[in-house]
């Protein structure tokens, strides 16, 4: 992770992943079911920490970018009174959480288990997750699962062009992917580049360490938690050989 930078702009992400809404009604729900006080590591700008606590929920958010926690600060400021006294933030590493053991819920949303390199990283994670449940908390998270089809891209060519409007100046901005996959180190490197025109290109990396799904379930089970439900989406479909994504609820022993 302390390599990474790929949430400098709070700009670009949410031209990426603003809209984004197919794992918010499922983490809601598991709010009504479990209660508050919910913790969210990697609550970035807040995509999901407003929705929890648009829906009645205190949540407080860890994240290692200050410059994504100060973003939450400014949409937070531009919320109603009523979500703005539900959420609170920190930055931290959260390979070395250190909260108290008050939490109902511990989420790990969004794929961010994949900015954890090595098992001791992800372990250290699940520990302290594990010291931030009260009795009968539950942890939530979701991830990508290795997808080899798209590791078979060529790194050189452009991928999901699209065209987004800077909410700043009404302009266009060209935007496309490029990644290529270390098999060895499992690890799946992403560039995405936004073009502002006049030779303005930001461009944003991400390096996310790929698990398989016995990976992911022994390290469950090495941290002290049990799977009590899992599929491959956030409605429930069951994991398959062609399955991308790993959703889970785990209980610690």
């Amino acid at each position: 992770m302390a390599t990474d930078d790929p949430y400098g702009s709070p700009l670009h992400y949410d031209l990426e992943y603003g809209e984004y809404r197919d794992d918010l009604a499922w983490y809601v729900q598991l709010a009504n079911r479990f209660g508050g006080p919910i913790l969210e590591l990697g609550c970035g700008n807040g995509r999901i920490t407003l929705e929890l606590a648009r829906a009645g929920v205190n949540v407080h958010g860890i994240d290692a970018n200050p410059r994504m926690l100060e973003d939450l600060a400014s949409k937070l400021h531009a919320a109603p009174d009523e979500v703005r006294a539900r959420v609170t933030s920190a930055r931290a590493d959260f390979r070395a959480l250190e909260v108290d053991p008050e939490y109902a819920l511990a989420l790990l949303p969004f794929n961010t288990i994949h900015h954890c390199r090595t098992h001791r990283d992800v372990l250290a994670v699940f520990a302290g997750l594990r010291r931030a449940l009260r009795p009968g908390g539950r942890f939530a998270l979701d991830m990508y699962l290795p997808y080899p089809t798209l590791y078979e891209r060529d790194p050189a060519e452009r991928y999901g062009e699209c065209v987004f409007t800077d909410p700043r100046t009404g302009e266009p901005i060209e935007s496309w992917e490029q990644s290529w996959y270390d098999p060895l180190e499992q690890l799946h490197r992403v560039t995405y580049s936004y073009d502002h025109g006049g030779g303005r290109v930001h461009e944003v990396r991400l390096v996310l360490r790929m698990f398989y799904p016995q990976e992911i379930r022994a390290l469950v089970d090495w941290a002290g938690f049990d799977v009590i439900a899992e599929s491959g989406d956030f409605h429930g479909r069951p994991l398959g050989p062609r399955s991308t994504k790993w959703v889970a609820v785990l209980a610690p022993r």
